[in-house]
């Protein structure tokens, strides 16, 4: 993944977390979507 892709993945999971439209209430989905954008961003080698 090149670095604009992962600098976007983090301003979306960013404005998703912030945001006050949520998928499911309280933090659960928020932890989650968190959890999933660090995965997605992390080097696989």
């Amino acid at each position: 993944m090149n670095q604009f892709a992962k600098g976007m993945l983090v301003v979306l999971v960013i404005f998703y977390i912030v945001s006050p439209l949520d998928l499911a209430p309280g933090p659960v989905d928020d932890a989650i979507v968190l959890l999933l954008g660090m995965a997605a961003s992390k080097r696989i080698d």
